[in-house]
């Protein structure tokens, strides 16, 4: 037995045992399962093509031939959404992996929409300095942590519709063989 009216924005969950929605805070019990939003727009329950959605998250850990390349192949972190839609990161954070010996070098990393060479205003999503002597992850001669928030400027739609998140180094690396996790917290948002 399933609830057939909602209204507009309601958030339900399906249960897969029953094959129906239970609004969110009904009583009922249910399996976990999808979360679906009703599509005022369409009338429809599921994936909506003009509402955001929930706060996700991609991680990628990069070896040491990555990180060594990266100045020249940078690494994609989230794909493009699909045509009308952008990534919308939140904040990020790096865990470092010290393996025997730390990297030197000099420079930033970045987060980025679409792909390098060109870091530029436009499609920068965050700028950290990974080398820097007292707060660079990458020099650091143990295993440590960085977080960091998302957001550098005024981005144009026509630079991130349909446009993978990736990172990226404009300056090489040296030595070193640790290993190091990128985590991107998002969201996809439809363009308006």
């Amino acid at each position: 037995m399933g609830i057939s009216t909602f209204t507009d924005g309601s958030i339900v969950v399906y249960n897969a045992a029953t094959q129906t929605f239970i609004p969110v805070g009904a009583s009922a019990n249910s399996t976990p399962g999808t979360v679906a939003v009703y599509d005022p727009a369409t009338g429809l329950l599921g994936p909506s093509t003009t509402m955001a959605t929930a706060v996700q998250q991609a991680s990628v850990t990069l070896s040491s031939a990555q990180l060594l390349a990266l100045h020249t192949t940078a690494v994609q972190i989230v794909p493009a959404p699909g045509v009308g839609f952008y990534i919308a990161p939140s904040y990020y954070y790096m865990q470092y992996h010290f393996g025997t010996l730390a990297y030197a070098g000099s420079g930033n990393c970045s987060l980025i929409y679409g792909p390098p060479p060109a870091v530029n205003p436009t499609n920068l999503i965050t700028l950290y300095g990974w080398c820097a002597a007292t707060s660079g992850i990458m020099v650091h001669a143990s295993s440590c942590t960085f977080i960091g928030i998302c957001g550098e400027g005024l981005t144009p739609y026509t630079t991130i519709n349909n446009v993978a998140v990736n990172f990226t180094a404009p300056t090489a690396v040296t030595g070193g063989d640790g290993t190091l996790t990128i985590t991107v917290n998002y969201s996809i948002l439809p363009l308006p």
